[in-house]
């Protein structure tokens, strides 16, 4: 058969032949509609970025897959068949890109026939942006107060600054400073912790670079103060007891310590004392002082260094 004849054998009847395609397609899609099923996916929906370019939009975490096959393979398939990513590396300058969004198939998946996956959306709309780092100052703010009579002395970090990096209008107008919160509420005495910096950071595109964690230490000690004593009574110390005494000269003490102790303290009537022994006879004498206080306090100052004092015969009680 010549190339003539086997033109005329197709053109013959054409009309017909175009007819019979036409229902033999149409035949063929009804049969695949009726043995098919379409099931919907959420899977995560991952973003490679190996080159100086990242994201500079939030992007949704998941994205929904519809799968198109015949009933036996959709009791099988799983969420895990199926990996959804965004591949920026294919970009080379910054940017606002309409990024095709592509799937991986399980080997299981791949040979499935007939298979129909589409991706909702297809495409994601994605700022391209970028990449650049900073140091970002790390600041304290406690929260409430020591217990009674305690107080703050001093406080260090390691490390004082964080690195962060991401798109660079999220980075550049990213706030001047990291605050950590410590709470002091009842405390009495020196304590560490390791503030994580990941929850401070709100913004996803923000990624910590170095370190995750800021080690603080606190120093509390037991608050000190001053206390005054007014008009304290001198005791004398070795005194003939043919002679009595009277103090001329007030004095008063200045004695600092720990505030809850020192508060509740009430002073010895031996803190000061005055050394009479050398005293032989009646008269004026001007004699230094000692004090003496519990290891826990100190001696601050007086207000004088010396005191007055008059020594009279002591009365001779009569025999009854």
């Amino acid at each position: 058969m010549n190339l003539k004849n086997i033109f005329n054998s197709i053109i013959e009847n054409w009309f017909i032949k175009i007819i019979c395609l036409i229902i033999a397609i149409l035949l063929y899609s009804t049969y695949q509609s009726i043995s098919t099923e379409t099931k919907i996916f959420s899977v995560p929906l991952t973003v490679y970025s190996d080159r100086n370019l990242v994201p500079a939009n939030n992007i949704e975490k998941t994205i929904q897959i519809s799968v198109k096959t015949s009933p036996d393979n959709i009791s099988i398939l799983h969420q895990s068949d199926f990996k959804a990513y965004l591949d920026l590396d294919q970009y080379s300058i910054s940017g606002k890109y309409d990024v095709p969004v592509r799937i991986e198939l399980t080997p299981k998946v791949q040979v499935m026939e007939p298979l129909e996956v589409i991706a909702k959306p297809k495409k994601i709309p994605v700022m391209i942006e970028e990449k650049v780092s900073r140091l970002i100052p790390v600041e304290v703010l406690f929260t409430g107060e020591p217990a009674e009579g305690f107080e703050v002395i001093g406080t260090t970090m390691q490390p004082q600054e964080i690195k962060i990096s991401g798109p660079y209008s999220v980075v550049d107008s990213f706030q001047d400073a990291i605050t950590i919160t410590i709470g002091l509420t009842e405390r009495e005495r020196p304590f560490n912790q390791n503030v994580p910096v990941s929850p401070l950071i709100k913004n996803p595109l923000i990624k910590i670079e170095e370190p995750t964690a800021v080690y603080t230490s606190v120093n509390i000690i037991p608050k000190q103060i001053n206390r005054t004593f007014q008009n304290v009574q001198v005791h004398f110390a070795s005194l003939n007891p043919f002679f009595t005494v009277k103090q001329e000269t007030p004095v008063s003490i200045v004695v600092s310590g720990n505030q809850n102790y020192l508060s509740a303290y009430s002073l010895s009537q031996y803190a000061i004392q005055v050394d009479c022994s050398s005293i032989d006879m009646t008269g004026t004498y001007t004699l230094p002082f000692t004090v003496h206080l519990p290891n826990e306090l100190t001696f601050v100052s007086a207000s004088a260094e010396e005191i007055t004092i008059s020594v009279d015969t002591a009365p001779i009680e009569e025999m009854p």
